[in-house]
Order: C-alpha cells, then structure tokens, then sequence
C-alpha cells in the first residue's frame, strides 16, 4: 500500500514538471503564433524576418516539449507536431500548435 502512494505521488510531481515544462515550450509557440500572425499584414521584407522569428521559436520549443512528453505523453502530440516543423512550411502547423498549447496553463 505504502509503495502504491508513493508512486502516486512521483506520477504526481512528475505530471507537475511536464505541465511547467509544456508551459515554457507553449511560451515559444504563442510567440511564434503572433510573430505569423503580424507576417500576414505587413510587406514582404517584414513578413520574411518575422516569419524566421517564429519558425525559430517553434524550434525553441521543441527541446522543451520533447521533455515534456517524455515525462507525460499528453504533451507528445505537441512534440510531433513541433518536429514537423523542419519538413513542412508553418503555416500547416498553426492551428495544430495553436490547438496543443490551448489552456497549458501558461504564463507569458
């Protein structure tokens, strides 16, 4: 019985680390998200460096929701997704990242 609590207690705090760690990588995503969001209205030489900022925040989060995965596989949808982002152009994975970091609890 004392084994089966204090298993579920690690579950617990390592849950808690993935959140938090899931939160950081969503951090990047959002700021990805309003960097593509800007590219759309504004002219072209604009809209090329701010869509190089958000592909590269989308590969900042990558490593962190890689850790957030491994520790919970809720977060591995948001892992996949992120890793996608070296084969196929963003703006196919907007609504899929905008959609995994919906309520992750994070804080700007």
């Amino acid at each position: 019985m004392l084994a089966l609590s204090f298993g579920s207690v690690l579950a617990g705090c390592a849950n808690q680390g993935a959140q938090a760690t899931a939160s950081q990588a969503c951090v990047h995503v959002e700021r990805g998200l309003a960097a593509e969001h800007k590219a759309a209205k504004t002219s072209l030489a604009q809209a090329a460096r701010l869509d190089t900022e958000a592909l590269d925040q989308m590969r900042a989060a990558l490593p962190l929701a890689a850790v957030a995965a491994n520790e919970d596989t809720t977060w591995q949808p948001l892992e996949a997704t992120l890793s996608e982002s070296n084969r196929v152009p963003l703006r196919y994975l907007l609504s899929a990242l905008a959609a995994q970091c919906a309520g992750s609890g994070k804080n700007g």
